[in-house]
């Protein structure tokens, strides 16, 4: 499994941060992390893969709709730079307020 996962770059070979966004209708949690993902392609990290946003696996759950926005970078140093950076600019989003949100480094699980 964990040569599957090295030649995959999944950890424990790389870092993540997934953001979760959740919200009753099924467009502000999208429309919340496309704005995050637009500040972080603003903040030039290249060390720093983006995917998404995307809706969650499970997509509505307990009649709220859930979006994720993955962010994975080979080293711990630059994800964590650009979380940093990133978190006080995605707090000052007008959209941040329409949504509940959160951010889980290291996710055990990506649902």
């Amino acid at each position: 499994a964990l040569a599957e996962r090295r030649e995959a770059e999944l950890p424990p070979y790389s870092h993540q941060a997934l953001w979760r966004a959740e919200a009753a209708h099924a467009g502000p949690p999208a429309a919340f992390l496309g704005a995050v993902a637009a500040l972080a392609a603003g903040l030039q990290q290249p060390a720093v893969t983006l995917w998404g946003p995307v809706p969650a696996p499970m997509e509505r759950r307990a009649g709220r709709y859930r979006a994720h926005l993955l962010l994975q970078a080979a080293a711990r140093r630059p994800l964590h730079e650009l979380l940093d950076r990133l978190l006080p600019a995605a707090r000052e989003l007008p959209t941040a307020r329409r949504v509940r949100w959160s951010v889980d480094v290291d996710p055990v699980d990506l649902a």
